[in-house]
């Protein structure tokens, strides 16, 4: 339960017990309020922090849609800034001439997009402006010397990060003789972090082969962009077994300088080091990049631009193309003020605009009762005004707006995301068909394109055990899905795609998705997506990517949705792979819960609610800490047994994720049901449950 100004705890009407266990399980939540607040009572004052900066940042995007699209309307899907370490956003307007409305769209935390449904026109502009709270972070503290940790020093949670990608490709010829030249018979972490820095520096800023490429083979072999060169050190610190992703950025420092790439680092018993590979900067200050993405291994994997880099700038329409709107030169961010105040008053500051971004890109754009759209414009003008307190240096102002802000979001209290549909392709076909001209989609266990599934033992895909073919013009459609009553509605899935394309623009053998509200008409979802790289000299490595997209314009309606899978007669790749199929929205309904006040205890911790809840195969739980703290975050059954721990180590402060697969300790799955998940963060304790649904 989160509590910036007071600790609430939540009493659901009407709520029938069903069981003994159902009671019990009752008693244990409201036995883990009673340990949260006897945690808060027991925190001791702490003296008067130094001074320290906080900053107001600006970021834009000029966007320009230089077609028509194929339909009356459609979504436009676009990078803003996310709240990740020292940044969070205070508001996002977005404005144009045919903007119907926007959303926002969660990929893996912390990733948001922007979903803007816009009006058929042959040319539109589509601006977005944000304004972007930043606490400085001056690496004081950075040390000068830690051994290179072995896989058993790392704590679970980061050595995804050790994973080849299509854009990392760590076990390549070239990556494994570079590290080991960069590495030779240093120890020490920071002295491997600045040699790897020094080596990156050094990659050209040319594309001399063709067809050029933006992963870390091509930026080591013949150079790159930032892109390269940030993929490129990201490679090195993964050979040498030090976990390490990349962060798509907008500089303050470029002026009209488009997106751009860096890294960060991990070190044990510290946490995340950001490296600006380009330019050399170690560190690479949170004041100085405005993060718009922060990759996950997943996420390397190229969908809309094949040829290497991260693919979530798309429409709804493949008629459009990827490059409407024109991405390029369009983006970016700009210093606006900077004044000192005590760390304590600006970590209160910051969590009070972490955790109004929650809600804010949670509840604006869904459908509400008038009563809670009224709460959500007035928590939306609290956050302007705050924004202008700033700008005049007035942070006490500053925080009363968000803390109104804040309060009136938590009593929007609209449903909870609940999921409409899931197939995770375990269980027969479950209402799937396909058919086409050449068509081989099978549901099963992969033997020729992804080495494994993304989750459990099957899959849905063009070809199981060879090659699709040429001329293919075939589809995989769902069983009908509910969407009527729900105020908003989205889809994600996972996808593997390896097709014919061509760097830089073209896919021959492209994946798209429609949706059906009759079973007759369809309407595009996306653009073509793109596979792995096609060059004959690069190694390709592929990988399960999650797409989201935006369905609320189709609440109120049953759909279907339709991969649709099309090739030319050129050449043949491994194909296209579907798994974990995700539909999920909230109710529309007046409130049902209550808000009941306790008491205004201090606080470092904040717990968020996991998501998805309900889930199948895996749910993200975050937190955010206001201070470096040890932290344990467990999972719990309704017996008060441990089931898993998933974190257990000295935590740096910021948001944090955990995923929990829904395995035990020794990584068996668990039965469905209803679990706790409980974060102990220095003396605060706090917990929420979950619901596991198999």
């Amino acid at each position: 339960m989160k509590a910036s100004m007071a600790f609430y705890a939540i009493v659901f009407l009407n709520f029938v017990i069903p069981s003994d266990g159902a009671s019990q399980e009752i008693h244990g939540l409201w036995k883990e309020v009673n340990e949260m607040y006897s945690s808060f009572a027991q925190v001791s004052e702490r003296g008067k922090s130094q001074p320290t900066k906080v900053y107001l940042r600006k970021a834009v995007g000029n966007l320009q849609i230089n077609a028509s699209s194929s339909t009356e309307t459609y979504e436009a899907y676009f990078h803003m800034p996310i709240c990740f370490g020292e940044q969070a956003p205070i508001f996002i307007e977005v404005e144009s001439p045919q903007l119907i409305d926007y959303r926002f769209v969660h990929l893996n935390p912390p990733n948001v997009i922007i979903a803007a449904q816009m009006q058929q026109a042959p040319t539109a502009p589509l601006d977005w402006t944000a304004w972007v709270f930043v606490k400085e972070n001056t690496y004081a503290d950075l040390p000068d010397s830690v051994p290179i940790p072995t896989l058993e020093e790392l704590p679970d949670s980061v050595k995804k990060w050790l994973r080849p990608t299509d854009c990392v490709q760590v076990e390549a010829e070239i990556v494994q003789t570079i590290a080991a030249i960069v590495r030779d018979t240093t120890t020490n972490l920071m002295e491997l972090a600045d040699d790897i820095r020094d080596w990156c520096v050094t990659i050209p800023w040319e594309w001399p082969h063709q067809p050029f490429a933006l992963d870390a083979v091509y930026a080591l072999t013949w150079g790159s962009s930032c892109t390269g060169h940030a993929h490129a050190g990201a490679a090195l610190f993964r050979a040498n077994g030090v976990p390490a992703r990349t962060l798509l950025n907008m500089p303050t420092w470029g002026g009209n300088y488009d997106h751009h790439w860096i890294i960060d680092y991990y070190v044990p018993d510290y946490g995340w080091i950001r490296m600006e590979t380009s330019t050399g900067q170690h560190p690479c200050f949170a004041q100085d990049e405005i993060v718009t993405l922060a990759c996950h291994p997943e996420d390397e994997f190229p969908l809309f631009f094949p040829s290497g880099i991260e693919g979530y700038w798309h429409t709804s329409d493949p008629a459009l193309g990827m490059y409407s709107p024109d991405w390029g030169g369009a983006h970016s961010a700009a210093s606006w003020i900077a004044f000192s105040d005590s760390s304590e008053k600006i970590e209160e500051a910051f969590s009070l605009t972490d955790s109004v971004f929650y809600y804010y890109s949670r509840y604006w754009g869904i459908k509400l009762t008038p009563a809670q759209q009224t709460n959500v414009q007035s928590a939306y003008d609290y956050q302007k005004s705050a924004q202008s307190k700033l700008a005049l240096k007035d942070l006490d102002g500053y925080i009363e707006d968000m803390q109104q802000a804040l309060q009136l979001y938590r009593e929007v209290n609209p449903e909870a995301l609940t999921t409409v549909f899931f197939d995770d392709f375990e269980s027969k076909q479950n209402g799937w068909t396909h058919g086409g001209t050449y068509d081989e989609w099978e549901l099963g266990s992969p033997a020729y394109g992804p080495a494994d599934v993304h989750s459990g033992d099957n899959c849905w895909g063009t070809d199981l055990d060879d090659t699709y073919e040429n001329y293919a013009d075939c589809w995989l459609i769902s069983p009908p899905i509910d969407l009527t009553s729900l105020s908003c509605a989205y889809l994600s899935f996972w996808v593997w795609n390896w097709v014919e394309d061509q760097n830089q623009g073209y896919v021959y053998d492209p994946l798209w998705l429609d949706i059906t509200t009759n079973g007759e008409t369809y309407y595009p979802l996306c653009s073509h997506m793109g596979g792995v790289n096609d060059d004959p000299v690069i190694p390709d490595v592929g990988g399960w990517t999650m797409l989201a997209l935006d369905l609320t314009k189709y609440v109120g309606e049953t759909v279907q949705i339709r991969f649709r899978f099309k090739s030319d007669a050129g050449d043949v790749q491994p194909g296209s792979y579907i798994d974990d199929v995700h539909m999920y929205g909230r109710a529309v309904s007046e409130t049902g819960i209550e808000v009941v006040q306790i008491a205004t205890p201090p606080q470092t911790l904040e717990l968020y609610q996991n998501y998805p809840n309900p889930f199948n195969s895996e749910t993200t739980i975050s937190y955010h800490l206001k201070e470096d703290l040890k932290v344990s975050l467990a999972i719990y059954n309704i017996k008060g047994q441990k089931v898993r721990t998933l974190v257990d180590d000295h935590i740096k402060a910021g948001g944090h994720h955990s995923v929990w697969h829904g395995q035990d300790a020794g990584g068996s799955p668990v039965a469905s049901g209803v679990y706790f998940y409980k974060i102990k963060a220095g003396n605060e304790v706090e917990a929420r449950k979950l619901l596991l649904l198999r």
